[in-house]
């Protein structure tokens, strides 16, 4: 018995969702130039209608203890509310989940990002969110792109968790409920259509944008070549295998599957504007492996489309998850324009810091 216990655990420390315990170190092109792994496609389609949500960019997870494609999806996903949260704060964040706690991590760094924490991570973060019921019945497919594209419409991102041509699609035990299985995690933050995005329908040439968390380029895919089995014999036979490769044309399992929509950060008054951010870096220090934090410069846009122009506003800065959304350290007074007011902070944070962004108006609305 301790025998089997021994190769169970073994097994176990080997999963890994895209990490290495070495750091990997991937060119970053110096010209703006982006290389797009095939059969993924980088380029924008031609559509009537589209939204790419302000402040989610592809860019490089952190490749250790287990990796931290988790961590990046969600990073990148609270930007679209006004957030920057480091990696290492995004996995420090679920230190204290119920678990199981079967894949990479501990009770003082926290645990890789998996279906069974993303929300109570989400949670910690002061992240409001709608989780997808990986409880519905299966197929799940069909009704998962429907809540993806519902959401993509909203500005909403998506913790997107697929599986990848070559993987093992074997989740570490107890991490993903009702027996779906993951390799990755990604995030989705654009929707493109020859439709209304009022209309919920998923078309056969609707397209969503996403990152592989593993090169800087955009990735544009339809969004019914998404679902496979887990054999990856379906839209995903042409994936090439392989790390590197597969995170750039991955599936998801159409059988159960799972994905986080983030749709806000925690507020506590009712009259608060949307507010992104966008911050002038795609590649975060990896603080967990020495290397010294980056300072990074943030631009902030709040929506005003509900706001009388000159109505007087405050636009808050937290400087910690700990301190929002009561204890602003930093505030910026201005009055509403038409549509949109633009902020470029001139003050820097650090890139292992959680900085996060609201922004409030006089009761005056349009």
């Amino acid at each position: 018995a301790m025998l089997v216990l021994v190769a169970l655990c073994l097994a176990m420390r080997g999963l890994a969702l895209h990490g290495h315990a070495e750091k990997i170190t991937r060119s970053h092109p110096s010209n703006g130039s982006r290389s797009c792994v095939y059969p993924g496609t980088c380029d924008p389609p031609m559509a009537k209608f589209s939204r790419v949500i302000r402040g989610p960019r592809a860019g490089q997870q952190w490749n250790i203890n287990g990796g931290f494609c988790g961590s990046f999806s969600l990073q990148q996903s609270a930007l679209a509310h006004g957030a920057w949260i480091s990696q290492d704060l995004v996995r420090k964040a679920n230190k204290d989940s119920p678990g199981p706690h079967h894949m990479h991590g501990d009770s003082t760094l926290g645990y890789e990002v998996m279906p069974i924490n993303v929300a109570f991570t989400a949670k910690a973060l002061k992240l409001t969110y709608d989780e997808w019921d990986y409880t519905s019945p299966k197929p799940q497919a069909s009704a998962y792109l429907q809540w993806v594209k519902q959401h993509l419409t909203k500005g909403n991102p998506i913790v997107f968790f697929p599986i990848c041509k070559g993987d093992p699609h074997r989740c570490y035990p107890g991490s993903c409920p009702n027996g779906g299985q993951v390799d990755h995690v990604e995030p989705i933050f654009g929707i493109f259509s020859n439709y209304s995005l009022d209309d919920p329908k998923v078309y056969p040439d609707d397209v969503l944008l996403h990152a592989s968390d593993q090169d800087y380029a955009p990735y544009y895919r339809k969004m019914n070549s998404l679902p496979d089995s887990l054999e990856m014999e379906g839209n995903c036979k042409n994936a090439q295998p392989g790390f590197g490769k597969n995170e750039m044309y991955p599936c998801f399992d159409e059988t159960v599957t799972y994905g986080l929509a983030v749709t806000g950060t925690e507020t506590a008054a009712n009259n608060t504007l949307p507010v992104s951010l966008v911050v002038d870096t795609d590649e975060e220090p990896n603080v967990r492996m020495l290397a010294p934090p980056s300072k990074i410069f943030g631009n902030v846009s709040v929506d005003l489309e509900s706001v009388s122009p000159g109505t007087p506003c405050n636009l808050y800065r937290y400087n910690s998850t700990e301190t929002f959304p009561s204890s602003p350290e930093i505030v910026v007074s201005f009055n509403a324009t038409h549509n949109q007011w633009v902020y470029a902070d001139p003050i820097a944070f650090l890139s292992n810091s959680a900085t996060y962004y609201k922004a409030a108006c006089d009761s005056s609305p349009r």
